[in-house]
């Protein structure tokens, strides 16, 4: 009878073991994770992706163009997307627009992404939304060569 408990309790706990084991590993992977973003179908400039869920902030956005070339874009968009995550995307997406990257760099917490197409360079400002505790505000700066 005896040789019947310990096996049990041998059993059992090698079973609990692997289980806590097997626990462990799932919540630490997850953590190290990004959720990958999708772009919009129909972003507010076309050669400008922006994450699906982000929103442009129109009173922090301003845009020129004479009908035919864009001038100026300074456009701030927000979600609740993680920062990481973000940069993610527009280091993903970008070059699919046809942008060249040039630099990208993390100062105290704000990514900063910078391209280069044919006469036109792109700044991209990635950080924590100010306006609420969670998600990213992305300030997208597009300006003549």
């Amino acid at each position: 009878m005896k040789v019947r408990t310990s096996r049990r309790t041998i059993g059992g706990v090698a079973l609990l073991g692997l289980v806590a084991m097997g626990t462990g590993c799932v919540s630490s992977g997850s953590a190290d994770q990004t959720i990958r973003l999708v772009p919009l179908a129909r972003p507010f400039e076309k050669d400008i992706p922006v994450p699906v869920g982000f929103r442009v902030v129109d009173s922090a956005s301003e845009d020129r163009s004479t009908g035919t070339h864009r001038l100026y874009l300074r456009h701030v968009y927000e979600g609740d997307a993680a920062k990481a995550a973000v940069r993610s995307f527009y280091r993903e997406q970008m070059p699919l627009s046809r942008w060249v990257n040039t630099s990208d760099g993390n100062v105290n917490g704000e990514y900063t992404l910078r391209y280069e197409k044919e006469t036109e360079v792109c700044t991209v400002l990635i950080r924590d939304r100010r306006s609420m505790r969670t998600g990213s505000q992305v300030q997208v700066v597009v300006s003549r060569k």
